[in-house]
């Protein structure tokens, strides 16, 4: 565990040499800025011009906001294990008393714990639709373990640092389904439930117990994305 722990605080450590790295550990709050301070501002104009009542779409604010948290982590603990793996860090992990498999859990486990240490404070500051702490923290662990399978579908596709940021921009549709459970509540919407983020929404829009099924996915993914990681380095 004390390894594990080294080795995470060690990935914070080389994320702080890369100025692009740290920009993509304050992209949650400067949306949460301009989402939770804006769009109160924003209201009345458009209520005014357009009768349109912007109310009922605050809880779409509040999930972007906890989507951006750990996918900005999950990019970064991507770009990291790429560089490691060019560099041939990650070889040397194999071999040494901590093992591969701790170094590859404490690079996934950034985005999860960076989600679920910040997204309670963020909402706390700007959030509009006020969803409860424990609804929060059971929506970044799914949001967690989706980032987490983003790295590693970075680290399966992508060659280096330059391919992976070309790979980022088509991972971050991978989101994009939690925000399907607040435009329709039909039961195809389902079809979206094997990507882990639909049940971000689903948490959010419907029973936060919903994100215990956005977990088991989660989990599916990762251990998918684990198998085509080792057959790539064997």
């Amino acid at each position: 565990m004390k390894q594990m722990g080294l080795c995470i605080l060690g990935g914070f450590r080389l994320a702080r040499r890369d100025p692009m790295l740290m920009l993509l550990l304050f992209a949650p709050w400067l949306a949460g800025a301009a989402l939770g301070l804006g769009l109160p501002l924003l209201r009345p104009l458009l209520l005014q011009a357009l009768g349109f009542e912007l109310t009922p779409w605050y809880p779409l604010a509040d999930i972007m906001m906890l989507m951006l948290t750990p996918m900005m982590v999950g990019m970064l603990s991507g770009f990291l294990m790429l560089d490691e793996r060019d560099e041939g860090v990650g070889g040397y992990f194999r071999v040494t008393p901590a093992g591969g498999m701790v170094y590859l859990i404490s690079r996934l486990a950034l985005p999860v714990l960076w989600g679920v240490v910040i997204a309670p404070p963020l909402m706390a500051l700007f959030s509009l639709s006020h969803p409860s702490v424990f609804r929060v923290l059971a929506i970044s662990l799914v949001g967690g373990l989706a980032a987490a399978s983003m790295a590693l579908l970075l680290l399966a596709f992508a060659g280096n640092k330059v391919e992976g940021l070309a790979v980022s921009k088509m991972l971050g549709l991978l989101m994009l389904p939690c925000m399907l459970p607040f435009f329709t509540d039909s039961p195809w919407a389902m079809v979206a439930g094997v990507f882990p983020a639909y049940w971000m929404g689903a948490a959010l829009e419907g029973p936060w117990w919903t994100a215990f099924a956005g977990c088991a996915v989660g989990f599916v993914w990762l251990w998918v994305l684990y198998a085509k990681n080792e057959r790539r380095q064997g």
